[in-house]
């Protein structure tokens, strides 16, 4: 009799863990992206449109959106800092984009550095939660930013804040993003970068009121040292959708530069080494550092772009403009994406 009793209490635990098991992933039904309106975000890093002339502005025919990086800041009493040359380098990319209307353009807000003396890295990340509480606790950085986004005609804000240490530093970031979504109402979209080990942070009501993530699948590894592989890519999405995100809302962020396969800090613009790596998107440096770098080649950008248009994702994401070719190069990544993109719009028009 005990004995049968055992064999009931396994039954019904396995029973009764299966429903828990299913329950753990949150994958929701995704909202159905049409391919024409898939796209291509990039960051403009503002130092980078400085001179005009310089700058590849022929890129803005595949581009769809534009976000507007490295010169809009907010301090702990929730303030804006703008940059003496904001104007300046808004203005250049603005005249890029002058004969798109249909193109959006947001601006990408920094918040508050550490300012601790400390070496040790999560007491400098502890430090720099305390002083983004102090701004999203202030109750003025959501009028501030509203007003920045009107002034300047921008179509959303976007953030970067990576390392939220803490629960409490969560809680706040989650709050406030739930609080500057009704203040920003409908006009303007709100979006952020986020990496994997953010996953399961955010609140549902800060999930809702975020409008676009950029997943940065970019810096990370395979065991064989390559840099940011369709492998890893796929991985990266896989654990958004499980966490709960809507497909629709996702754009699979690719780097325009490599990093040496022992993951040290070093960073290469594709422009400056297009033709100078192997087919799998290495090229030893033996005159410098010493060290191989590790890029995404064309075939891989497409190959990333063809996946993530064939999952029903939003969009790609490029870190960053600069970094790529001149548009008229074969070889330009954005090139790659564009011919995904017009490959698959064709496809479906052949239907």
């Amino acid at each position: 009799m005990k004995k049968f009793t055992r064999i009931l209490c396994v039954i019904f635990a396995i029973l009764t863990a299966v429903p828990l098991m299913t329950s753990c992933s949150k994958e929701i039904e995704s909202t159905p992206v049409n391919v024409n309106d898939f796209r291509i975000t990039a960051y403009v890093v503002g130092d980078t449109c400085k001179d005009l002339e310089s700058f590849e502005s022929g890129h803005i025919e595949t581009v769809t959106d534009v976000i507007f990086f490295g010169k809009a800041d907010f301090n702990e009493q929730g303030e804006i800092t703008l940059a003496d040359d904001f104007e300046l380098c808004l203005g250049n990319i603005k005249k890029v984009m002058a004969d798109y209307p249909d193109k959006k353009l947001y601006l990408n807000i920094l918040g508050p550095s550490s300012q601790s003396e400390s070496d040790d890295w999560y007491e400098q990340m502890d430090d720099q939660g305390e002083r983004h509480n102090n701004a999203f606790k202030s109750g003025k950085l959501e009028g501030n930013i509203k007003s920045v986004l009107e002034k300047y005609g921008f179509d959303g804000i976007f953030f970067d804040y990576e390392f939220p240490i803490k629960k409490k530093y969560w809680k706040e970031y989650n709050r406030f993003i739930v609080s500057l979504d009704r203040v920003l109402g409908n006009d303007f979209e709100i979006g952020m970068s986020m990496v994997d080990w953010d996953l399961n942070k955010q609140s549902q009501e800060a999930m809702a009121a975020t409008d676009r993530i950029e997943v940065m699948s970019y810096d990370n590894w395979d065991d064989d040292g390559n840099h940011a592989t369709f492998e890893l890519a796929k991985d990266n999405i896989e654990k958004f959708v499980k966490a709960g995100y809507d497909k629709a809302k996702l754009d699979l962020g690719v780097p325009f530069y490599a990093r040496p396969t022992t993951g040290e800090a070093y960073w290469y613009e594709y422009k400056a080494y297009y033709d100078k790596f192997d087919e799998n998107g290495l090229y030893k440096d033996d005159s410098q550092s010493k060290l191989t770098f590790s890029f995404n080649t064309y075939d891989v950008i497409k190959q990333k772009t063809d996946w993530a248009i064939s999952e029903g994702l939003g969009g790609m994401m490029v870190w960053h403009w600069a970094c790529d070719t001149e548009s008229t190069n074969e070889k330009s990544l954005f090139a790659a994406m564009k011919e995904s993109k017009t490959n698959a719009i064709e496809k479906s028009s052949a239907k």
